[in-house]
């Protein structure tokens, strides 16, 4: 996503124009500077207020006769806000000023990358007087770092939860494993039950048995000693 930017032109600016146009060439912007001091800018600026760091175009397409898309890759240790930007001729000559006494731009954390995009507006110049000189192999190679650490992350992470998957199928098929087994002890156990009951229910007609022969006994001796 783009930053749409207004900025002031520099009276240096307009020179190093006038003279590339009167020699049949275009200006070309080489760098971006950042620093950061808010305020309101003036034509008459050389440079930034509070300049912290330059960083080479990396990127960039002419949107329009008077619209340029300009693409820089802010990196390094230092940390601040940027609340002034510079847009430098490749022959030093600071172009363009853009701040605000009370905005800022963004925030450049330390040792971390960040990628700047802006659609600078030039109105106030002569059509196709600007061009910009670009090094997208730098910015490949910048970014290939982070993109390559953002990989190894997302696979971490996917192997991470194939990991977990296979921990969770490993645990459900335990799970399969004791519910069989708890299931064939409850088959065993009924069958310990059941033959529990047929035995006692044998030993119950047993002793039924045996009672009734005792009795028949006692009646035949009775008869027998008291005759009847």
């Amino acid at each position: 996503m783009s930053t749409p930017l207004q900025p002031v032109i520099t009276k240096a600016g307009l020179s190093a124009i006038f003279t590339a146009d009167n020699t049949g060439v275009s200006a070309r912007i080489g760098s971006i500077v950042l620093g950061t001091s808010g305020y309101r800018p003036d034509s008459d600026q050389k440079s930034l207020v509070s300049q912290v760091a330059e960083y080479p175009i990396t990127g960039g397409e002419r949107l329009s006769s008077n619209l340029l898309h300009i693409v820089a890759l802010a990196d390094g240790p230092k940390a601040f806000w940027v609340r002034e930007i510079g847009f430098k001729l490749t022959d030093g000559t600071l172009l363009a000023v853009w701040s605000h006494p009370t905005e800022a731009l963004t925030y450049k954390a330390a040792n971390s990358d960040v990628l700047l995009a802006y659609d600078l507006s030039l109105d106030a110049l002569p059509a196709d007087s600007v061009t910009i000189i670009s090094n997208e192999a730098s910015l490949s190679l910048s970014l290939s770092g982070p993109l390559a650490a953002q990989a190894n992350a997302l696979l971490g992470e996917q192997l991470r939860g194939l990991r977990q998957q296979d921990r969770l199928e490993s645990q459900e098929q335990q799970q399969l494993i004791i519910s069989d087994k708890v299931n064939a002890l409850k088959e065993r156990q009924i069958l310990n039950e059941q033959r529990q009951d047929s035995g006692r229910d044998g030993l119950l007609t047993a002793i039924a048995a045996n009672a009734a022969a005792v009795i028949a006994l006692q009646l035949h001796v009775t008869k027998l000693t008291y005759g009847a």
